[in-house]
């Protein structure tokens, strides 16, 4: 565990057996503690290990807090709650359904990701239904002496989104409604597209709402620890949201193929990161980042072309057999 503040730890899940790709953070107050984002399922023992590391056991998490229903962030909640049997899994009320019904957090990763991916998540465990605590906009989450945690709803990478701030440190932990900006592609931001219900424009409107948020700490579960002021923070993410719709738009006027264009954005990437493609582990940059930069598009397509909120509907004219 890397410690963030006096009260918050960095854990690396070791994703797919890899540094640095997915972050939990573990908050300590007087009373009570607190695990924000798991990650994948088979994340859950690299988690147990840390705990042990620092001189705690799994069964000392009272709360499993999720930014988000996506299993990259809460595949490993089952496997928490079944080493802390007492631990609360908080959500947005929105999710709720979806922790519930966790086989549908599982088909809908397995619908999205490439077999060798899939491969790597692990068997992910229910979550019971009593231990399940629905969440809303302006909950307060006390952990004793001090330690407050806000939930603050921000949709747009999904519609459950939430972003936890911890008062007392000025720490802000915003899930996936920001960018992701890994260490080994220099923190460069990639807007963190998700199909079919990515919303660039609710994306974008709560980052602005964020700006309320005093946040003294950045801390994103793609990676770690943020460097720079928080307004600097916002600023960056939404130019890098509005520049990959220009590029995107772009792309489709030169008639790229999609391959071709998750290809294209993969390239600017690396260019971008200012580091040698070889200097990058082979996994992260023709496999893992690939198939992010794959979901990603999906749901700049997904809002781009109105497939998802507005579905063009099944009139006769559009059913027709094709000539």
């Amino acid at each position: 565990m890397q410690e963030v503040t006096p009260n918050i730890f960095l854990i690396d899940t070791k994703a797919f057996g890899q540094e640095k790709i997915i972050a939990s953070y573990l908050i300590r107050g007087k009373n009570k503690t607190a695990l924000v984002d798991p990650g994948f399922p088979s994340s859950a023992s690299v988690i147990e290990d840390a705990l042990e590391t620092g001189g705690m056991e799994l069964s000392q998490i009272d709360y499993v807090l999720l930014t988000h229903f996506h299993l990259d962030h809460s595949g490993g909640a089952g496997a928490i709650t079944k080493g802390s049997p007492k631990a609360t899994v908080m959500i947005h009320k929105r999710a709720a359904f979806y922790v519930k019904n966790f086989g549908k957090i599982v088909g809908g990763a397995r619908m999205v990701f490439r077999p060798e991916i899939i491969r790597k998540f692990g068997e992910a465990v229910p979550v019971p239904h009593g231990n399940i605590q629905s969440l809303s906009d302006g909950d307060r989450i006390d952990l004793g002496g001090g330690t407050i945690i806000r939930v603050i709803h921000t949709p747009g990478h999904c519609a459950d989104e939430v972003s936890y701030f911890e008062e007392s440190s000025g720490a802000v932990m915003t899930g996936d409604v920001a960018s992701l900006q890994y260490p080994w592609f220099n923190h460069v931001p990639i807007p963190a597209g998700s199909p079919p219900l990515f919303d660039l424009t609710e994306e974008i409107a709560s980052l602005n709402a964020l700006r309320s948020v005093p946040a003294k700490k950045i801390l994103i579960p793609h990676f770690g620890e943020v460097p720079g002021a928080w307004y600097d923070y916002l600023d960056r993410n939404i130019e890098a949201i509005e520049n990959t719709k220009r590029a995107i738009t772009e792309m489709f006027r030169e008639k790229l193929e999609f391959p071709q264009m998750v290809e294209r954005l993969r390239r600017d990437l690396i260019t971008a990161s200012g580091r040698p493609e070889p200097e990058i582990p082979e996994f992260l940059s023709r496999i893992y980042i690939r198939e992010m930069l794959k979901t990603g598009l999906m749901g700049f397509l997904a809002y781009l072309l109105e497939y998802a909120p507005y579905p063009r509907a099944f009139t006769d004219e559009v059913c027709a057999p094709v000539a």
